[in-house]
């Protein structure tokens, strides 16, 4: 099955609502390439990443989620690769299981929470980890990306 997650008015709506510096959604060239980086609610490496896109693989512990964000510049296609989760965005719910694809136009929010340990293939266009909004996070982290220097030890 293929699900495509269009950005709708009300995203658009709730984006205007969060005060963020065009600035800090620019690329700052930082390269992920083999890097395991550490999140509340599992972890996420960078598989490959050129300057037009990136494939991360996406590890989300059983009964956690990912914020509920938007990427207002880039679209993203998710692969479920295992496990069972719900994608949730601001107008629909959607079941998420093995072979599933997941298109998410850009600006359109989005939030995935995991029923059992979960495995998705996510691959972002084009490839900047700034390009991140945050509209409501359960780990109380506030806007911009995880801070890379804090996973340089985390080679994979």
């Amino acid at each position: 099955a293929v699900i495509v997650v269009k950005c709708t008015e009300r995203d658009r709506d709730a984006l205007k609502e969060i005060y963020i510096d065009p600035e800090t959604l620019k690329d700052d060239g930082q390269k992920y390439k083999g890097i395991k980086v550490i999140k509340p609610w599992g972890y996420e490496i960078c598989r490959y990443e050129d300057k037009h896109c990136a494939v991360w693989w996406l590890h989300i512990d059983a009964g956690k989620e990912t914020s509920m964000h938007c990427h207002p510049n880039k679209a993203t296609a998710l692969l479920m690769r295992g496990g069972q989760a719900t994608l949730k965005t601001l107008h629909s719910e959607h079941e998420l299981t093995p072979g599933v694809v997941v298109i998410i136009e850009a600006g359109a929010f989005h939030r995935t929470t995991a029923k059992g340990p979960t495995v998705l293939y996510e691959m972002e266009m084009p490839n900047n980890k700034r390009d991140l909004v945050r509209l409501q996070d359960s780990y109380n982290r506030g806007q911009g990306y995880e801070n890379v220097k804090d996973n340089q030890d985390n080679q994979v």
